[in-house]
């Protein structure tokens, strides 16, 4: 788990309930999850790239495809954090 920079809720009788913090960031972490499995497994080949006019197209996509896998792991991080808080 990365260093946390940030506050995480405290669960305590003044605030949202444990079981609702814990379903709802529960459901946004298995949403995230999805979409970096659904991401991964889009067809990603050179041969799609080839035919533009920058020679470094496939490279530059790819690199951006991994920039953006990246954040969304981020945000995974984040919320099983969250998880890790309230439990």
């Amino acid at each position: 788990m990365p260093e946390i920079d940030y506050p995480l809720p405290t669960v305590h009788l003044n605030g949202t309930g444990r079981e609702t913090l814990h379903n709802d960031y529960s459901r946004a972490q298995d949403t995230v999850e999805a979409a970096i499995q659904a991401v991964a497994e889009i067809e990603f080949n050179a041969r799609d790239y080839y035919v533009q006019t920058d020679p470094d197209a496939y490279n530059k996509a790819r690199a951006k495809r991994t920039e953006m896998l990246d954040k969304l792991r981020e945000v995974d991080a984040y919320l099983l954090a969250h998880l890790y808080a309230i439990e």
